[in-house]
């Protein structure tokens, strides 16, 4: 029998790495030359016509990065060319209002948006059944408003990744959004303010497996209490401290405020910070026993 685990392997495993500036057959842009406006929204003036010169050339029919799309020329797109299509990046294609047309691409299995300024909300994510993975980074009025239509996605979703630009943090009112997303396995927030952190979201997400977030989000409090109460959840910073600047040199300690520490000159300081951590843990293990 061929079960969701088969099938989230199979997808982790096709899913394509960082696309190449060479790998121009995965990469949908207007390369003839084109007179700009001065519009800070510009260069998102792609036509059907530039799609229909593009898609002459050799394209892969699976995997996308597309850039400068905009709504009419979304539209055309997926009218006469999105039946294939598993893996498509929108990037810089900030006029694009109205996602929905996606939904008339039964194979797309991963999507990510990033730059976008005129989106309020999702499509209905159920219409894509094998769609398991989903990337917002820079859109800012999709994160403020709390990603409307992501509970569609709660019987196929794996993957939710969220972010603000590199420079700032989006605000959310709150974390609800993720609420009963049931098949999540990992999710990711990186540079999101959430003005209320309840995580009792988290509850609802019966096989989530990694909890990825901002060091800074949650207090060290917070974080140990999260430790305690879900001692099965990977993540990061679920725990005392986290790597950073992808070096075992820098070690950021986890909570609010907290500092990054460079080992091993500062090791017996990260020893007390992680002492500290374990007995905080320890204590939200004993008060939640004895709640149950």
């Amino acid at each position: 029998m061929y079960t969701e685990d088969q099938a989230y392997r199979e997808y982790l495993q096709d899913r394509p790495g960082l696309i190449q500036m060479s790998e121009t057959e995965k990469r949908l842009y207007v390369s003839r030359p084109k007179v700009h406006k001065t519009d800070a929204l510009q260069p998102c003036d792609m036509t059907p016509d530039d799609v229909d010169y593009e898609m002459s050339f050799p394209k892969s029919r699976k995997v996308l990065e597309i850039h400068g799309m905009n709504q009419e020329s979304l539209e055309h797109f997926v009218r006469h060319y999105g039946d294939t299509y598993e893996f498509l990046h929108f990037f810089h294609c900030q006029k694009i209002a109205d996602f929905s047309p996606l939904e008339d691409m039964p194979n797309l299995r991963d999507v990510n948006i990033t730059w976008n300024n005129c989106a309020t909300r999702l499509w209905d994510l159920s219409r894509n059944p094998r769609l398991m993975g989903l990337g917002i980074a820079d859109a800012k009025k999709l994160t403020a408003n709390g990603l409307p239509g992501l509970e569609t996605g709660k019987s196929n979703l794996r993957e939710v990744y969220v972010s603000g630009d590199i420079f700032n943090g989006y605000p959310m009112k709150d974390l609800n959004c993720f609420r009963g997303l049931t098949m999540l396995r990992h999710l990711h927030l990186n540079q999101i303010k959430p003005a209320d952190k309840d995580t009792s979201f988290l509850d609802t997400l019966p096989v989530l497996e990694e909890f990825d977030f901002d060091p800074g989000m949650f207090t060290t409090e917070q974080i140990a209490y999260l430790c305690a109460k879900y001692p099965d959840l990977g993540g990061r910073f679920m725990g005392a401290w986290g790597v950073e600047y992808n070096t075992d040199t820098y070690i950021r300690v986890s909570g609010y405020r907290k500092p990054t520490l460079e080992i091993p000159k500062q090791q017996a300081a990260l020893d007390k910070h992680v002492a500290k951590f374990n007995t905080l843990v320890e204590q939200y293990r004993a008060e939640l026993k004895h709640q149950s």
